[in-house]
């Protein structure tokens, strides 16, 4: 829109592939306006995303991948792109925006003691695909956040014995509840125009944002009083964000450690989804998971809800060792309580780290 030439690079088949390619119950815990059916499914926002490039006749290369980033003594980017029919293609551009997401989509998978001794099944939960797949077996879901929720979900969908296992406290909140409360006055559809919502947003310091937000989360905490109860009850370990703050400051510190509770939290009270959260993982068997306290967790299928690797990692990858030794660590706030990395200085100039809400794109080159 600007008439700066760019073109964009993306190592998927297809945009939207990212999420196109992800399990089949997935549904966004956060709602787009009306037409995209609030809580749009992936398969719809996928959809939406690779229409959107159609339309705004953007310059993107599918089946792609930036081999490497060089900075040059002018100050320019020696970018050399791997195109779908194996060639190569360098670039000589001003700037450079990497848009990886917060690990490139490499699974952060941990490892225990005897696991190559496990004769079931491991996935990450970017390799399920659907619970009808695990029919008659019995599953165990690693971790407790959105991913590990909804897979669990679908799992007790489909009549399959599942159980999460916890490894930390988690926010919980519902979308019905939760969302309007946080968002209602400035990105709600009807709330107003985007400029206001964003002036309203970020106007004020991040740290007395936080302060605010904790009234915020004791309210919404209210009005899931019956819901947070009943995941007590059971034994679920809820927390409520740094210092109280909830869903805002822990995704701006974070990026996770949340579930905007879309009905798997109250199957987990009534034990639909079993719960494990009383012991740290000891080492896997040839059956299961032993624990340190001695309990034992028969699985079939163990999935590994586990998020992904760190930003450095995927900015590594594309820029190599010397550059990416200079460049700032990316998310959570600095000492101000500006957001650290992501759309502002990186430590070298003119390359740039994008993040949002749904970050798509690999690479992008202004030229």
């Amino acid at each position: 829109m600007l008439d700066v030439p760019t073109l964009v690079v993306e190592k998927q088949n297809r945009i939207g592939d990212q999420w196109r390619d992800r399990y089949e119950a997935l549904c966004l815990h956060d709602p787009l306006p009306a037409f995209m059916a609030g809580y749009s499914p992936a398969q719809k926002l996928a959809n939406w995303l690779e229409y959107y490039a159609e339309a705004m006749e953007l310059n993107i290369w599918t089946s792609s991948s930036a081999e490497s980033v060089k900075l040059q003594s002018d100050g320019r980017y020696e970018v050399v792109v791997k195109k779908a029919d194996g060639t190569t293609r360098t670039f000589h551009v001003d700037h450079v925006v990497l848009a990886l997401g917060f690990g490139g989509g490499v699974p952060n998978m941990p490892t225990f003691p005897g696991q190559e001794d496990f004769q079931g099944q491991v996935l990450h939960s970017t390799q399920f695909k659907t619970a009808r797949d695990h029919a008659g077996k019995k599953v165990v879901v690693i971790g407790a956040c959105n991913s590990a929720h909804d897979i669990a979900s679908d799992y007790e969908e489909h009549g399959v014995d599942v159980t999460l296992y916890q490894r930390s406290d988690t926010y919980v909140m519902s979308t019905k509840e939760g969302m309007p409360r946080i968002f209602g006055d400035t990105f709600w559809e009807g709330a107003g125009t985007t400029d206001v919502g964003d002036f309203v947003h970020t106007s004020l310091p991040t740290f007395m944002m936080k302060e605010l937000h904790k009234r915020v989360t004791h309210d919404i905490a209210q009005a899931d009083r019956v819901l947070l109860d009943g995941l007590k009850k059971v034994g679920f370990k809820l927390g409520f964000g740094f210092d109280g703050a909830g869903l805002l400051y822990n995704a701006m510190t974070r990026g996770g450690g949340y579930y905007l509770d879309v009905g798997a939290s109250q199957k987990i009270v009534d034990g639909k989804i079993k719960l494990k959260n009383d012991s740290v993982i000891e080492r896997f068997t040839e059956t299961g998971i032993k624990f340190e306290d001695g309990s034992e967790l028969d699985a079939d299928v163990i999935i590994y809800a586990t998020g992904f690797e760190s930003a450095a990692k995927a900015i590594n990858r594309v820029v190599g060792d010397e550059l990416s030794a200079q460049i700032q660590p990316i998310w959570d706030l600095n000492e101000e309580g500006e957001q650290k990395g992501s759309w502002r200085w990186l430590g070298i100039p003119n390359m740039w780290y994008m993040l949002g809400a749904h970050p798509c794109l690999l690479l992008a080159l202004a030229v």
